[in-house]
């Protein structure tokens, strides 16, 4: 398992993760879009098992000291092994202290979100307001670390 920037040539495999999550996510119609101008401003973080996409995330924030962890996803077939971590340590390895990270999350009311939550406040992120629902209608909260 390797974490790397994405390259043009993991879209496919990862445009796979994006349909295997999007009954949870609920539809992503520009997620192609997104991902490709992401890849190509290295802000796209694949984790990878051989030359399959295991879970990918994309980062961002309008500055230094407001970053963002904008999507992250883990296949089903390898959660549990360490994917999701490795990325959030990738992601707080680029947003270097001080500065504030923040990402949405799923409700504490959603049983299928509850292993992110747990891996979020396992890193120090704090939940905090709700916020819209996501488009298939689930609750989404913000989730933010303060890093001194």
């Amino acid at each position: 398992m390797t974490v790397a920037v994405a390259t043009r040539s993991h879209i496919a495999s990862w445009l796979d993760l994006v349909a295997e999550v999007e009954p949870l996510f609920g539809p992503m119609p520009d997620f192609e879009q997104t991902l490709r101008r992401n890849v190509d401003r290295g802000s796209a973080f694949c984790c990878l098992t051989g030359d399959r996409v295991a879970g990918g995330m994309l980062l961002g924030g309008p500055t230094r000291s407001d970053r963002w962890i904008r999507w992250l996803a883990v296949a089903a077939r390898d959660r549990r092994r360490g994917v999701g971590a490795a990325l959030v340590e990738t992601a707080l390895g680029i947003f270097r202290p001080p500065c504030t990270v923040s990402l949405h999350t799923f409700g504490d009311d959603n049983p299928d979100g509850q292993a992110a939550r747990r891996l979020y406040r396992r890193y120090g992120f704090e939940p905090r307001e709700m916020v819209e629902p996501g488009p298939e209608g689930g609750s989404r909260q913000l989730f933010v670390l303060s890093r001194a």
